[in-house]
Parts: structure tokens; C-alpha cells; sequence
């Protein structure tokens, strides 16, 4: 990679984005890149936040609560990025954003709008059957990326 780069790496909370983090630091990053993180949220529809409820007040309430906690649970994810970079500032130059959608679609955005020239990736590492009914966003990212993607698999249990 050349110094100008613009790597995208997507973060979820999970073990794997964060192996997907470590694995970029390690193998890939070079100073004078530019990383930015990234957190997607894909917000459910109102009417899966009303279990039993008929007063459809109660039920938007709820809904607004899992918002909330979803982006609560997003500002902290991203707070705990930058406080680990905070101390690599100078070898580190990057940027944290978190948008709301389906998060492939939202990811492929960003790669667009971040001008970026690289993703990595983690990846579940979901069955051929789980996979196909639940869907991938790295499979989803893989398909529609105009860059290249680096896909890190799960660690081998």
C-alpha cells in the first residue's frame, strides 16, 4: 500500500472486528494512512419493539428505548477505539463514524464517500447454510466493493 492510503474497517463489537483491527495493525498499516472506523446500525422496525402491547404509544416508546441503547452501545464501541489509539495518534491518523442502515450497504457507502482503497474485514465465519438466510455483510461488501477487500477469518477454534 502506498502512504496515501484510506483503509475502511467496519466494527461491530464483535471478537472479529476487533481481530480484524489487530490483523491490520500488524500486517497492513504503513505511517501516513488513513484508517477509518466505521459502525452501522441497522435500526429494527417499530413494530418488532411491541411484544404484547396494543397501545401503539408504548410500542414507539420501546422502540425509541432500543435506539437509544443501540446508540449508546455505538458511541461507547467507538469511544473504546479511539481511547486505544489515542496513545498512536502520530503513527495512526484516523477517524470514527457511526451511520445508521443496513450495514453492507452503509459500508459500501462510506468507501465511496472516504475515498478509500482498501477494507478489512472480519468475518463470523457462518455456515454455508446460516449464512444464506441470515446473509453476510462481508460476503455483501466482497460482492459490491469498487476496492479491495481483505476478509479476516475468525480465529481457528
Amino acid at each position: 500500500m502506498s502512504s496515501a492510503s484510506v483503509v475502511l474497517i467496519p466494527l461491530d463489537g464483535s471478537k472479529n472486528s476487533e481481530r480484524a483491527v489487530n490483523w491490520y495493525v500488524e500486517h497492513l498499516h504503513v505511517q501516513g494512512n488513513k484508517v477509518v472506523f466505521i459502525h452501522a446500525f441497522d435500526p429494527p422496525p417499530m413494530q418488532s419493539a411491541r411484544h404484547t402491547s396494543v397501545d401503539l404509544r408504548n410500542g414507539y416508546d420501546e422502540w425509541c428505548r432500543l435506539i437509544e441503547r443501540a446508540q449508546h452501545k455505538a458511541r461507547c464501541l467507538l469511544q473504546e477505539y479511539d481511547t486505544k489509539f489515542a496513545s498512536l495518534k502520530e503513527k495512526l491518523s484516523y477517524k470514527m463514524i457511526h451511520d445508521t442502515g443496513k450495514p453492507g450497504e452503509v459500508i459500501t457507502e462510506y468507501i465511496k464517500k472516504e475515498q478509500a482503497t482498501c477494507v478489512v474485514i472480519g468475518c463470523r465465519g457462518l455456515g454455508k447454510i446460516r449464512r444464506t438466510l441470515l446473509g453476510s455483510v462481508s460476503d455483501y461488501v466482497v460482492r459490491h466493493s469498487p476496492v479491495p477487500v481483505v476478509v479476516v477469518p475468525p480465529s481457528p477454534s
